[in-house]
């Protein structure tokens, strides 16, 4: 990350020079998702990536980027003022008055949805007396020189 201010968007330069953004993160739980908002930028992992999500005791559990969906929506000045009476929450339930068109005024980025999957790949930690290490790889077998 550098020093530099988020710029309005909520998104920050990296030092690589890409870019790091809030995002929600849907975590597959049994035939559930289960979202979590970020609560600081971080690069937008892509689909395909490995996630590793680290718990309070140390354990891993790998999952793969299953899906990235980009949202968008009116901007602010372009949404309804809810505290009005013509659009009150339950105006909205109640009166259905045909759909909103998309690029019709201007709008935001909303935050990206990063969608999880099991992944297969291992988890190198074990739970022992306690506590959760994080396994060595195996040495690898030296050839000798002839």
């Amino acid at each position: 990350m550098t020093d530099e201010p988020e710029a309005a968007t909520g998104t920050a330069q990296t030092e690589e020079g890409g870019s790091s953004m809030p995002y929600t993160v849907f975590f597959p739980v049994g035939n559930e998702y289960h979202p979590a908002d970020l609560e600081h930028a971080a690069p937008l992992p892509r689909v395909g990536d490995t996630v590793e999500y680290i718990d309070e005791r140390g354990r891993c559990s790998r999952y793969t980027v299953r899906e990235v969906i980009h949202t968008l929506q009116l901007a602010a000045d372009q949404r309804p003022v809810v505290s009005s009476d013509e659009h009150r929450p339950g105006v909205f339930a109640a009166g259905d008055d045909g759909a909103e068109l998309p690029g019709d005024g201007s709008l935001r980025a909303g935050l990206p949805k990063v969608i999880l999957e099991a992944s297969s790949s291992p988890d190198r930690t074990q739970e022992r007396d306690g506590f959760t290490v994080r396994l060595a790889s195996p040495p690898r077998a030296r050839t000798k020189k002839a």
